[in-house]
């Protein structure tokens, strides 16, 4: 199979913006920019020409600058056409995060609040007991405390069965502990906060999403369905491994249905921009208080220690509202990963350093590049 040699650069873009009023210096414990940048691109290229992968394409944010952002290899595995800044990924469960900070901004306003009832907004909305259905609030879906079980109905997510049709089954699921009072990770229920915003709002979630982030963000290639993914002519597709060869794979309508959850699609220019937001560079769009609002642990999730344990630097592990939040050697970090078939994708920050790191792949391999960055940011 032919691959793309990984070691030159695929559209690459360095943009210096005004420094925000609460940037500061790089303190002394952590890699000078210019070293660091040097050094992480060496090991991208390093490790790529080792572990060739269809694409990929990698966003650094310090300061309410980007530093750095790079498109990888192919859009499709064996093809001419390259990553670029505006190739189109499926970012999965990073939409997670967009629907918790736009809930977050109506609440700033008085429109919502964070404890509200589900019902009140979706009234014929119910779960196995009325108890169960009254105590359930906005807080609790996004944090996944809802007491159902893990991945509640993704199975039918996966057999293209509507949204609207899997809610109405909910009544039947079962519970495995009293809302609030365990964590539980959830697609579909999550995504009632799309109905919920539009009962508030009168608006649909993607007027919503795309009035309130993606146009002021200037998140140009981002959409939330299918049809806006292949709109574009330039999109990644999705790669899985058969015979030892990397081969695309359907797109498939899957967790399109539920938009909040896992339904954006968004190139590396739109990820940087959206995490350039989150650390305070676009106060006026997303306030700071909105993010640490989302980004506060809820609920302990001590099995994530496990899963994301890179290098054994993961001390401690909390779901927010819509995001992961670790302690990373000592650093508070907000986390998300995302992944749907055939596209693996995460975004990190440290917000009292004011840095962070968005990656896409159009592929299911392994992703070290998070972590092995910030290792080399802290020094560790």
């Amino acid at each position: 199979m032919h691959f793309l040699r990984y070691g030159i650069l695929l559209g690459v873009l360095f943009i210096a913006f005004p420094e925000s009023p609460s940037s500061h210096s790089t303190p002394t414990t952590t890699a000078a920019p210019d070293y660091l940048l040097a050094q992480y691109s060496a090991y991208v290229d390093s490790f790529l020409a080792e572990t060739p992968i269809p694409g990929a394409a990698i966003a650094i944010v310090k300061d309410g600058k980007i530093i750095y952002m790079k498109g990888y290899g192919a859009r499709k595995a064996g093809a001419a056409e390259a990553v670029d800044l505006n190739t189109a990924f499926r970012i999965a469960s990073l939409s997670k995060g967009f629907a918790s900070v736009l809930t977050g901004l109506l609440v700033k306003e008085g429109v919502l609040q964070w404890d509200d009832p589900v019902t009140k907004y979706l009234p014929n909305f119910s779960l196995r007991n009325a108890a169960h259905t009254n105590n359930l609030t906005i807080r609790n879906i996004l944090s996944h405390t809802t007491g159902l079980l893990s991945h509640t109905y993704d199975n039918l997510i996966e057999d293209e069965v509507g949204f609207e049709e899997i809610v109405q089954q909910l009544k039947e699921a079962p519970i495995s502990c009293a809302v609030g009072e365990c964590y539980a990770y959830q697609n579909v229920v999550y995504s009632l906060i799309g109905p919920i915003l539009e009962a508030a709002t009168h608006k649909t979630y993607e007027e919503l999403l795309t009035e309130r982030i993606f146009k002021p963000l200037g998140m140009y290639d981002a959409s939330l369905t299918k049809s806006g993914l292949l709109a574009t002519a330039n999109f990644a597709l999705p790669h899985i491994m058969r015979k030892a060869q990397w081969q695309t794979t359907t797109i498939k309508d899957a967790y399109y249905s539920v938009q909040p959850a896992a339904g954006v699609n968004a190139s590396i220019h739109d990820m940087a921009m959206w995490l350039r937001a989150l650390m305070g560079g676009m106060p006026e769009v997303i306030p700071p208080d909105v993010v640490a609002q989302v980004s506060e642990p809820i609920v302990a999730t001590p099995r994530e220690k496990r899963r994301f344990n890179w290098n054994r630097r993961l001390h401690a592990a909390h779901y927010g509202l819509g995001w992961r939040i670790f302690d990373y050697a000592g650093h508070k970090m907000v986390f998300h990963s995302g992944g749907v078939k055939g596209y693996l994708c995460q975004i990190a920050f440290l917000p009292e350093k004011k840095i962070g790191v968005v990656v896409l792949q159009n592929s299911w391999n392994g992703n070290p590049f998070v972590y092995e960055f910030f290792d080399r940011y802290l020094k560790l």
